[in-house]
């Protein structure tokens, strides 16, 4: 049967500490499934913990020996790519820097600099990023 075995006492307290301090669930989720995995868990048991299928966690377990630690982060996902360059959105944070109170002037500013419109979720996601 597939589990995690002969964990470190480093990697040990590293998933421990994932489960209790990191900031994404999924990652604290595949820590504290590699702990259970750890303790002699099966697969189906961690599977009914964390309400997923076997197979999920088959997943978790090869990934862990494959890439290790570094199994617990999500890779990046791609997306729709952003309609505002780097410049652009330097352009908009400087001009949400001069009226921070004003984002619909910042949205009608940009527009006119670049000629492409977007909606004010965009400016404010654009701001964050």
């Amino acid at each position: 049967m597939k589990r995690v075995v002969a964990l470190s006492e480093f990697e040990i307290e590293t998933l421990k500490e994932a489960v209790a301090h990191h900031p994404k669930h999924r990652s604290r989720t595949r820590a504290h499934a590699f702990l259970l995995s750890n303790k002699k868990f099966s697969i189906k048991q961690i599977a009914d913990i964390f309400e997923v299928c076997e197979v999920t966690i088959s997943n978790w377990i090869t990934a862990w020996y494959e890439q290790g630690i570094s199994s617990l982060f999500d890779d990046k996902r791609s997306g729709r790519p952003s309609i505002y360059s780097q410049e652009e959105a330097l352009l908009l944070k400087s001009f949400v820097d001069e009226e921070p109170h004003q984002l619909k002037r910042a949205q009608s500013l940009l527009q006119n600099s670049t000629g492409k419109e977007c909606s004010l979720g965009t400016i404010k996601r654009t701001i964050k990023n």
